[in-house]
């Protein structure tokens, strides 16, 4: 990581961590929800959801009553902003778990 020096605070000679970047952050979070290991799985009706890709995959079958219960699983994941933005808006649940799949995605390669 890079560092420096903040002129207005730090005496000549020391140098601080700058603060990690938000694409080592969502990367820390992209592999938990595309990779999942050790997770128990997402189950509806007789179909189990490991990972985002496979709720991604499943999304047409995910019911807006759901909603709650996806943004739980998705915390226990490891994605507590998803999770949060699909507790205030429930019924848009859909979408943001569709732009927070592609913005990860990229991050897989």
């Amino acid at each position: 990581m890079l560092e420096k020096r903040d002129n207005r605070r730090t005496p000549p000679g020391v140098l601080r961590q700058a603060p990690p970047r938000t694409d080592e952050k969502l990367g820390a979070i992209a592999s938990k929800m595309f990779i999942a290991d050790g997770k128990n799985p997402y189950y509806r009706e007789n179909m189990a959801i490991h990972n985002l890709e496979e709720l991604h995959q499943n999304m047409s079958y995910i019911e807006h009553h759901e909603a709650p219960w996806v943004a739980d699983w998705l915390e226990y994941l490891g994605d507590a902003e998803v999770a949060r933005k699909i507790r205030d808006q429930p019924s848009h649940f859909r979408d943001i778990v569709q732009e927070r799949w592609a913005e990860l995605k990229k991050l897989q390669g």
